[in-house]
């Protein structure tokens, strides 16, 4: 077989499949950060009863990254170090955590951080009880926690689910309090410095985004790839099977060729 038809070969067999795998969005993704912080605080600004002193969410680069080193082990548990100090944050010691895992095509931001916020329907604030899961939810509209870090990873499989996305999103400080998740009351009349955006009480020194640049959580063994690394070894893999043609092709052509004495 000529080198060209290997090639073309190859391009038939793996253009499908490159075509229904679906790219999930990185911790970098504009568009992924804003939908995740736009969901959560929405979700807060809605609670009934009415919240006096909710905290809105900002981005946290370091939780994001925490995220992504747990949703990459493709386990549907919580993380281990998360009560381990300053193993999954540089500077929270108390980090909060809800996990959601289907299909990669079944996968949106905004459902699966709703269903989180369902588990409301088992939540009796007035006396604080849960009648089945409220976890989630609780975690969801806590009054402590105002930054949060996200990611979703590709997996094989997760318990029967194949082709999974394992979506994770971190907390600081974590809400997982022995009491109500707020205060009820008017919207922000228990802001105290705060200014008042729709409903949520905001801060400039709180909301402040941080990068914190070099940071990655001490437990992440896995070699990590962005979207640079990826194009990288698709263009050398592409190469080598090119620098291959051309020598299958070279030897092949000057085969025949008469040798000069």
């Amino acid at each position: 077989m000529r080198p060209w038809a290997v090639v073309l070969a190859l391009w038939v067999v793996l253009r499908p499949a490159a075509g229904q795998q679906r790219l999930l969005p990185a911790i970098t993704d504009t568009a992924f950060i804003k939908e995740c912080v736009r969901v959560h605080n929405d979700f807060r600004s809605k609670v009934q009863p009415e919240a006096s002193n909710m905290r809105y969410m900002t981005w946290d680069a370091a939780l994001a990254r925490t995220a992504r080193a747990w949703a990459r082990k493709c386990v549907f548990e919580h993380n281990v170090y998360l009560k381990e100090r300053y193993q999954c944050h540089p500077n929270f010691t108390s980090i909060g955590e809800n996990i959601w895992v289907g299909s990669v095509q079944a996968f949106n931001v905004t459902g699966a951080i709703k269903s989180w916020y369902d588990e409301v329907a088992f939540y009796v604030f007035n006396v604080d009880v849960c009648s089945k899961f409220c976890g989630h939810y609780l975690q969801v509209v806590s009054d402590c926690s105002y930054k949060i870090g996200c990611a979703v990873a590709p997996c094989n499989k997760i318990g029967r689910i194949r082709n999974a996305a394992n979506f994770v999103c971190n907390y600081a400080p974590s809400g997982n309090l022995q009491r109500r998740p707020y205060i009820e009351g008017r919207a922000c009349s228990h802001c105290a410095n705060d200014t008042c955006e729709n409903k949520l009480c905001r801060n400039t020194e709180r909301d402040k985004l941080t990068y914190y640049s070099g940071w990655r959580p001490a437990w992440e063994f896995s070699i990590t790839c962005d979207e640079a690394c990826v194009s990288l070894v698709v263009l050398r893999t592409v190469l080598l099977v090119l620098a291959f043609a051309c020598v299958y092709f070279t030897r092949d052509y000057f085969t025949d060729m008469p040798i000069n004495t």
